[in-house]
């Protein structure tokens, strides 16, 4: 092969590159229609993607959804062609997804990074074209009070902790995004939508809230669908019982600097810890003598409260018999620092004998190990705060711990809270152990919700397809955590849903071939409408020396300590800021970092010119390290026996070297290197 030339640097480009403002956003509409029916939401988002620049690009899109929500649906429109997605293991289904990219034809992915987070991707968008992809997924409405509520989740504050999603994966906030249509048909009972109106079923709402809406007056009854294996499914949702064993409980609040956000756009309520104390205030109302409860708060580190627990002297009432969770929770001290949930819920298991635990909080931090922490043995159930909370980390938390998860809407967190205690004085019942084979029937409790399962066998027709679909598909999901990993993944596969284990994919192979590697537009969430709000402090009432010794950071919790800012940054992140910004922290007189290097470049800007060994949108910094690697006598010979110029092979390097954390730079390594034996050691050429 003969090598190509090393492409000259164009000036004009390079000025303009540096210029750029942002880019074009792919997304242009946005529809969701919602069904309801016997405690069953079934949701259908409608979104719209329109490619308005000259090259081929790949639209990106990660966004929250319900963590007990289950997604079992995908259909591509491109003009008047409707194709359908099929469900694969996870990694054959990114496989297939890259495989087709590279091969130039379109394709769409729908992957669940975390329980609660979902990806979905469109690879070779040609200009001017547009694309329609429709979903659709299933999920039980949660029990609260009187009613039963909906949250559908839009957007996702700033998240404390060291993200375990790649850079081209990951949550983005602070875009704008043109309102959405949503309609809503309840076919039982009414329906009210929470800070808006629906007219005759319909909205026009902003995407940066979640949708909540409210369901009262109806009624549980069977719902008939039909599983993958020709067995009918029958799923009825109701109600949970209110159990009636005494609580033995440890609450543990949050009160991070996000705490101090609004906890509804629409509210003047305050901010969200402010509702909390206002809230657990008045549920102490509703406790017993023999109810047991320690109380908690917690940012960067977890401190101990007080406790109702007869005789505890390390409660804030010293001398007499039980302190009052009312007067606990008015000395709760107000949001200041970071998230540290995982550290948190570690301090509170090891120091609290309570049977059970309630965590609140919005839920906005990685740091947490979901599988060690459920593994203590110990129910955890979670309320979420906030319009702009996370379900994913905590929920799933929950899940796994035999607890429930229970999402305020709005203001109504008493109700929330109650609910939880309500759920936490039933007996604990763990998982069935794995096996190999779908249950002929099972009973699982979701936010206040009972839901039962059954399989057997019925020829007759189910009425509503989408809706017989959404049956089988929401039974199905209840069956995989008790069933092996292999069976699980069968079973998702057969069922096509979005899981840990499954991904949807489908392929255009009628599309025109794009030989070029896609232009990646990742659509960024717009930021939540209630973020950044109050996060001053609010009075700590207690005593510095009323506390016990031992536990949390010390006796003196409450003296006075410097206030913190947020360890999370209120300014929006973008993937839109200018591309001129300089960073040469990559330099260091003749020597060049290649790992910071490697990641300073932006590989999705223009992938398909730096095959090309075309430098002009890089930085000058970055030219120049990267043409001083070119000219490394070691870089020199290899690339002249593998056939290609120095600079590309640099290139190719620096992109497989950050190939695992950016979908464009693996497509670029895989552009250069792929059809060379290049050896896995060269990187250590550019060190």
């Amino acid at each position: 092969m003969t090598p190509v030339a090393q492409t000259t640097i164009d000036p004009l480009r390079v000025f303009i590159a540096q210029h750029v403002q942002g880019v074009p956003v792919p997304l242009v509409a946005t529809r969701f229609d919602v069904v309801i029916d016997g405690g069953l939401a079934v949701v259908t988002t409608s979104r719209i993607f329109r490619n308005v620049e000259s090259e081929s690009i790949e639209a990106t899109m990660t966004f929250p959804v319900p963590v007990h929500a289950t997604l079992f649906a995908l259909q591509l429109r491109i003009g008047e062609r409707v194709l359908s997605a099929s469900a694969k293991v996870r990694n054959a289904a990114r496989r297939d997804y890259e495989d087709a990219l590279d091969r130039g034809k379109t394709a769409v992915l729908h992957e669940e990074l975390l329980r609660g987070v979902h990806m979905l991707s469109i690879g070779h968008v040609a200009p001017e074209t547009e694309i329609k992809v429709r979903s659709s997924f299933a999920v039980p409405l949660t029990h609260l009070g009187d009613r039963a509520t909906l949250r559908i989740p839009l957007t996702v504050g700033d998240i404390y902790g060291n993200s375990p999603l790649p850079s081209s994966d990951d949550l983005i906030s602070g875009g704008t995004l043109p309102d959405a249509d949503l309609t809503v048909a309840c076919r039982d009972g009414i329906v009210v939508l929470r800070g808006g109106t629906l007219q005759e079923g319909r909205a026009r709402i902003p995407l940066n809230a979640p949708v909540d809406l409210e369901v009262t007056g109806w009624a549980p009854r069977e719902l008939n669908g039909r599983a993958a294996d020709g067995r009918a499914v029958a799923l009825r949702i109701e109600p949970s019982p209110a159990g009636e064993a005494s609580l033995n409980a440890a609450i543990l609040v949050d009160h991070s600097g996000s705490m101090g956000e609004a906890c509804a756009s629409a509210s003047r309520a305050g901010n969200k810890h402010k509702v909390v104390v206002s809230a657990l205030r008045k549920i102490a109302a509703t406790l017993t003598l023999s109810d047991l409860i320690d109380l908690w708060e917690f940012d960067d580190v977890a401190n101990f409260v007080g406790s109702t627990r007869p005789g505890d002297r390390r409660g804030l009432l010293q001398g007499t018999q039980r302190s009052d969770l009312a007067r606990l929770a008015r000395t709760l001290c107000g949001p200041r620092g970071g998230t540290n949930i995982g550290g948190a819920l570690e301090n509170v298991l090891a120091a609290s004998e309570a049977r059970d635990l309630l965590l609140i909080t919005d839920g906005k931090s990685y740091q947490l190990d979901v599988q060690a922490l459920a593994g203590r043995g110990r129910r955890i159930s979670v309320v979420l705060v906030g319009e702009d909370s996370l379900e994913a980390n905590v929920g799933h938390l929950a899940a796994l711990s035999g607890g429930e998860i229970f999402v305020a809407t709005g203001t109504d967190l008493a109700a929330a809270i109650e609910s939880a205690l309500q759920a936490l004085r039933t007996p604990h019942q763990a998982t069935t152990t794995a096996s190999g084979s779908v249950p002929e029937q099972l009973v699982v409790r979701h936010g206040g919700m009972t839901l039962q399962a059954r399989w057997q066998a019925d020829d007759s027709p189910a009425p509503d397809p989408l809706f017989a679909r959404a049956v089988a598909a929401m039974a199905a999901a209840l069956a995989l955590p008790r069933l092996e990993s292999d069976h699980a993944a069968s079973l998702a596969e057969a069922e096509g849903l979005v899981t840990h284990l499954t991904s949807l994919v489908l392929i255009d192979e009628a599309a025109a071939i794009d030989s070029s590697l896609p232009i990646t537009r990742k659509v960024t969430l717009p930021a939540p409408a209630g973020a950044c709000g109050d996060t001053s402090f609010m009075p700590c009432l207690c005593k510095p020396d009323s506390l016990g010794a031992g536990l949390g950071s010390g006796r003196n919790r409450h003296v006075a300590r410097p206030a913190r800012a947020p360890l999370r940054a209120c300014a929006p992140r973008s993937l839109t800021s200018p591309l001129g910004e300089e960073d040469d922290s990559f330099l260091g007189g003749e020597d060049i970092d290649a790992d910071a290097l490697a990641g300073s470049i932006r590989w999705d800007h223009a992938p398909e010119s730096l095959t090309r060994g075309e430098l002009a949108d890089l930085t000058p910094a970055q030219t120049t390290a990267v043409l001083a690697l070119a000219a490394r006598p070691q870089v020199r010979d290899l690339a002249r026996q593998l056939g290609l110029t120095p600079l590309l092979l640099v290139i190719g390097l620096l992109a497989r070297m950050v190939a695992n954390n950016n979908r464009s730079a693996a497509r670029i390594a895989r552009a250069i290197l792929g059809k060379h034996q290049v050896p896995d050691e060269a990187e250590l050429l550019l060190d």
